[in-house]
């Protein structure tokens, strides 16, 4: 059952509700798999090997721990997330929990200055034409969105296709360096013919 998400634009002074549906490679193009077979004609499954070079397990057979310096297994509750200097980051709660308020803008040079991670189809099965009338006019959305309670915090955008079929899409800013014919340059071939690679052929 897709998740639904609470908007609100301020400005507008209307909110709404959405439902969210995933779009991945496999809902547009479809996908294959391979399946291996044994002389018997049953499917074989996957399986690693332990490090004692005897012990196989299959799916699901490696888990993720915490341990303490004194070897003691740590609750994942029980971890603080700090930062570089020592200091406590706040948790953000979840985008579910609440209302998600859409009170900035952002222009199409903004949304193209960042890296896709997820595509989301939005519904609204209350009032199908209302994202579309909200979106007619070419507005970009950008608000900040948690999936769950955490530390990582994703830059979405809300916006409509040329058909006006609304999505949203989650982000992360892009470190993109734009150069032009004029600011390229090319490699100092002079300076890497002089230097001293240390190697003198003559005693090889």
């Amino acid at each position: 059952m897709a998740r639904t998400l609470s908007f609100s634009i301020p400005k507008k002074k209307t909110r709404f509700t959405a439902a969210i549906t995933k779009v991945d490679r496999t809902k547009l193009y479809g996908d294959v798999r391979i399946e291996a077979f044994d002389e018997n004609d049953e499917r074989c499954e996957l399986v690693s090997i332990a490090s004692d070079g005897q012990t196989l397990f299959g799916r699901g057979g490696i888990a993720f721990a915490t341990m303490n310096q004194d070897g003691e297994f740590v609750e994942k509750s029980e971890l603080i997330p700090i930062d570089d200097d020592g200091e406590v980051i706040e948790m953000s709660e979840s985008s579910f929990t609440g209302d998600i308020e859409l009170s900035e803008t952002a222009t199409v040079e903004d949304y193209l200055s960042h890296q896709v991670k997820s595509v989301y189809m939005l519904e609204n099965a209350e009032d199908p034409e209302a994202l579309k009338e909200i979106l007619k006019d070419g507005d970009i959305y950008s608000f900040e969105f948690s999936y769950r309670k955490g530390i990582i915090v994703d830059t979405g955008f809300l916006l409509a296709n040329d058909k006006g079929d609304p999505f949203m899409i989650l982000t992360t800013p892009a470190d993109i360096q734009f150069l032009s014919f004029n600011d390229s340059t090319g490699l100092d071939d002079e300076e890497d013919m002089d230097e001293d690679d240390g190697l003198d052929f003559g005693s090889l």
